[in-house]
C-alpha cells in the first residue's frame, strides 16, 4: 500500500475499523435469540438515526436535504442495504450454519467489482478483479476450515443469497448520493427510513397474529442492542461511507471479505467457536487480497503528450478513484506536435486564470526556442522602459 496517498490511507483505516466492528455483530446477534426481530431492528435503526441527528445538531454539522432521485436511492438503501440486510442475516443464521452463511457473504467483493463495472459500462480492472477473487477464496477457506464444514440447505441458501444482496446494496445504493449529501446525512436518512419501514412491517406482522412489536429486554439483550445501535449502526455506517468517498466502491468493497474472518475471530474470543490453522491461512489470504487491490499502479505523469496532440491529462490507475488534474495544472505542461509531424516544441505562456503575463490578453502558445532567446517575452524589458517627462 505504499502507492496510496494520505486520503486513501485514511479510507483504508475507516474501512478496516468498520469491518472489525461488524465482525462483533455476530456474537451480539446471537444474544438476541427469542427477541422480536422486526421490532428490535426497527428500534436499533431509529435510535441510531436520532443519535446521529442530535450529534449533528450539537456539532452544527449541516445535513443537506435530498432532492429528486436521491430520495429513491435512499429508499432503496434503507430497504435493501439496511433493513433487508439485517433481517435476512438474522434469518440466515437461524436456519443455516454460520459457516455456510459466511461462505456466501464472502463473495460480496467479487459481486461489487462486477456490478460496479457493469454500471459504468466498462470492463473490471484486472488487478482489482484478481484481488476480489483472492479475497473471496480466502473467506471461503476460512469458513470451510472448521471441524464440521458448511451444511447447506435450500432455505439457508436463499436467506444467505438475500443477505449477500443486502451487503452489496449497502455500498452500491449509497454511492450515487454520497458526493453531495455526505456520509453523515446518508446515514441519518437511511437509518430513519429503515427504522420506519421495519416498524411498519412489525405492526403488520403483529396484526396478522405474529410476535409483539417490542418486549422488555433482559440485561444481556439490552447490551447487545446497544452495541448494534451505537457501534454497528451509527459508527460503522459513517466510517464505511467515508471509506467509499475516499477509496471508491470497488476498492472499499474488498474489505467486505474481512467480515467473515472478523466474525470467526469474535466467535473464537467469546468461546463459541475455534480458530484452526486452515482458517488462519484463509484469513491471511483475505489480507493479501485486500492489500493487492488497494495497491495502485504508477500513474502517468503530467506532460506526456498523446497521439492527437491535445493537452494531456493524468490517467488514474485501474480501479482507483483518483480525479483528473485541474485545468490550471494542465496549462503548465509542454505540448509537442502530432506524432509523425515535425514541428517546434510549444510552451504555454500565460498567468493565472488563463491571462497572458503582462499583456492582459488570453494565454497563447509560443515556440520554446523563442522563449529561451527572449526571457522577457510578453512584457517590456526593464532597460527599455521609459518614464514620462515631468512638465
Amino acid at each position: 500500500m505504499s502507492g496510496m496517498n494520505k486520503t486513501e490511507r485514511a479510507g483504508a483505516g475507516l474501512a478496516a475499523g468498520s469491518v472489525l466492528l461488524v465482525g462483533g455483530s455476530v456474537a451480539a446477534s446471537s444474544l438476541l435469540e427469542g427477541y422480536p426481530v422486526l421490532g428490535g431492528q426497527a428500534a436499533r435503526y431509529l435510535a441510531a438515526g436520532l443519535l446521529l441527528a442530535a450529534w449533528a445538531r450539537l456539532s452544527r454539522k449541516p445535513l443537506p436535504r435530498p432532492a429528486g432521485r436521491e430520495w429513491a436511492w435512499l429508499a432503496g438503501l434503507a430497504a435493501v442495504g439496511l433493513a433487508g440486510c439485517s433481517v435476512l442475516m438474522i434469518r440466515a443464521t437461524q436456519v443455516a450454519d454460520p459457516a455456510s452463511v459466511g461462505v456466501i457473504i464472502g463473495a460480496a467483493p467479487l459481486v461489487i467489482i462486477i456490478a460496479t463495472a457493469m454500471a459504468a459500462r466498462r470492463r473490471p480492472a484486472r488487478r482489482v478483479l484478481l484481488a476480489a477473487a483472492v479475497v473471496t477464496a480466502g473467506s471461503a477457506a476460512a469458513q470451510l476450515g472448521g471441524a464440521t464444514g458448511p451444511t447447506f440447505s435450500s432455505a439457508g441458501l436463499l436467506w444467505s443469497a438475500g443477505a449477500l444482496g443486502g451487503v452489496v446494496g449497502t455500498s452500491l445504493l449509497a454511492a450515487p448520493v454520497l458526493p453531495r449529501l455526505g456520509a453523515l446525512a446518508v446515514t441519518v436518512y437511511g437509518c430513519g427510513m429503515a427504522g420506519m419501514l421495519l416498524l411498519a412491517a412489525a405492526a403488520v406482522a403483529r396484526s396478522a397474529g405474529g410476535p409483539p412489536i417490542l418486549r422488555t429486554p433482559s440485561a444481556t439483550q439490552l447490551t447487545a442492542l446497544a452495541y448494534l445501535t451505537i457501534a454497528v449502526t451509527a459508527v460503522v455506517f459513517i466510517a464505511w461511507y467515508g471509506a467509499i468517498e475516499r477509496l471508491g466502491v470497488d476498492r472499499a468493497g474488498l474489505f467486505n471479505g474481512l467480515i467473515p474472518v472478523t466474525s470467526l475471530a469474535a466467535v473464537a474470543l467469546t468461546g463459541t467457536g475455534t480458530m484452526t490453522p486452515f482458517r488462519f491461512l484463509g484469513a491471511l489470504a483475505v489480507l493479501v487480497g485486500v492489500i493487492l487491490g488497494l495497491d495502485r499502479a504508477r500513474q502517468v505523469p503530467v506532460g506526456t503528450a498523446n497521439q492527437s496532440g491535445h493537452s494531456p491529462q493524468t490517467r488514474a490507475a485501474p480501479g482507483s478513484s483518483h480525479p483528473r488534474v485541474e485545468a490550471s495544472r494542465q496549462a503548465r505542461v509542454v505540448r509537442t506536435a502530432d506524432v509523425g509531424v515535425k514541428g517546434p516544441v510549444l510552451v504555454r505562456r500565460g498567468g493565472r486564470n488563463g491571462q497572458a503575463a503582462g499583456s492582459g490578453g488570453p494565454s497563447h502558445w509560443v515556440p520554446a526556442a523563442a522563449r529561451r532567446s527572449r526571457p522577457h517575452y510578453g512584457r517590456t524589458p526593464p532597460w527599455l522602459r521609459t518614464r514620462p517627462r515631468r512638465t
